[in-house]
């Protein structure tokens, strides 16, 4: 799937590229008629060697970008014999300045100079002054040119090498920052299992004196349901922490699985229906225990754990549901109360975290979410979350076909 930012980043390389491609052009265009006015100015068009070697300069110019090596070689001979000056200079630049090898870009400028000088040089013992004058400026010309040609490519690796750095510097500080905020988070989940298992465990104290005691059967039955909900939340705390302690190579074992669904529900102490799906516990093909992800059997027992949670405080003593079913690419998740019981009264105010971060997980895993009252005076949690396309299960019910992902929709409600 092609994430939102992919195709603007795209264009943008596009049109760069084609900016990159109109200026390399409009520099040869501009490059051949100079080179047309400085080297055709004085001479007769025809099969004559000034004529012909003045043409290949120029063909050379417009390859110098593809194949510089051998563009400078064709096209240097223009220098002494046609008296061409700017397109020799042009193609000696463009040889230094793609030409990684210095021995390559010294040998073809000496051959240039060589060949250049040898059409100009007169033997004549008394010009002996002139020639080398000839000489130096020759050589001035192609090595100047590959000077600068070479002290451009040198920028260029040096901006090149300095951007990598940089790069690198922003990475090795966003590690570092991320390494702060990990040891930060770990160090908060030491104190908070420190602090909260030390309650729950006073708690769980409390909880079974007070099933023990001579006190009526209800109290001691809500005694060891709060005994057992204290152990266990420890149990969870003192799993997470070791897991945070091991750097995350030790797997969680705390709850959450389909497999945890019955405990989760017997455990809340709400009357009403349970349906689980059996298809969805059934081992596939490969041996693993599910059909479903790991990651995605998490959020559907966290969904169930809040939509569970929130029925407890606020309808306490109504009933509850709690469906969880599926369809060829879709896996549903229902949770729901009917309306409070008169003259009843939340057991507990909501934080307003609950159902955020239930939205925050379905949003994940791009499914959609619908929350809301009911027409009864309940309260209704559905959540339609996408199965990956090779583990797709075969629908139980005629004409049930796949869920697309769409947009979470809230409704203001009661929230844990």
């Amino acid at each position: 799937m092609t994430s939102a930012g992919t195709v603007p980043a795209r264009r943008d390389r596009a049109r760069a590229a084609l900016r990159a491609k109109a200026a390399d052009i409009a520099v040869d265009v501009g490059l051949v008629v100079a080179c047309w006015f400085e080297g055709f100015t004085n001479q007769s068009a025809g099969w004559n060697r000034p004529f012909v070697l003045s043409v290949l300069a120029l063909l050379a110019v417009l390859l110098r970008r593809k194949v510089p090596l051998l563009a400078f070689l064709v096209g240097v001979p223009a220098l002494g014999w046609a008296q061409a000056t700017l397109a020799p200079a042009v193609l000696a630049f463009t040889l230094a300045h793609r030409e990684r090898r210095g021995r390559v870009v010294v040998a073809a400028v000496a051959v240039g100079v060589g060949v250049s000088a040898a059409a100009v040089l007169d033997p004549r013992p008394d010009l002996w002054r002139s020639d080398v004058a000839v000489l130096l400026q020759v050589t001035a010309l192609l090595g100047g040119a590959a000077g600068l040609g070479a002290y451009r490519a040198a920028r260029s690796d040096l901006r090149e090498r300095l951007d990598d750095l940089v790069r690198a510097r922003t990475r090795e500080h966003e590690l570092v920052d991320a390494a702060a905020r990990s040891e930060e988070r770990t160090r908060l989940a030491r104190e908070m299992h420190d602090v909260v298992s030390h309650q729950v465990s006073l708690i769980a104290i409390v909880a079974g004196a007070l099933r023990v005691g001579d006190h009526p059967p209800a109290v001691r039955s809500a005694a060891e349901q709060i005994r057992e909900l204290a152990v266990r939340t420890t149990d969870e705390l003192r799993q997470m922490l070791t897991a945070l302690r091991s750097d995350g190579h030790q797997p969680l074992q705390a709850p959450g699985r389909l497999a945890d669904l019955p405990a989760l529900w017997a455990g809340s102490g709400l009357t009403g229906t349970f349906t689980l799906d059996p298809a969805l516990l059934a081992p596939d093909t490969s041996g693993s225990e599910g059909v479903v992800p790991d990651s995605l059997q998490r959020t559907v027992f966290r969904i169930a754990q809040e939509g569970l949670t929130n029925a407890r405080r606020h309808a306490p003593g109504a009933t509850a549901h709690l469906r969880v079913d599926h369809g060829r690419r879709r896996l549903v998740v229902a949770v729901g109360n009917a309306a409070p019981r008169p003259g009843t009264a939340p057991t507990a105010p909501g934080t307003g975290h609950g159902l955020l971060g239930v939205e925050e997980r379905v949003a994940a895993a791009h499914g959609r979410l619908t929350v809301g009252p009911t027409p009864d005076g309940g309260f209704a949690l559905e959540a339609v979350l996408p199965l990956p396309a090779a583990q797709g299960l075969q629908s139980s019910a005629p004409g049930r076909g796949p869920d697309p992902a769409a947009a979470e929709l809230r409704t203001p409600a009661h929230d844990g």
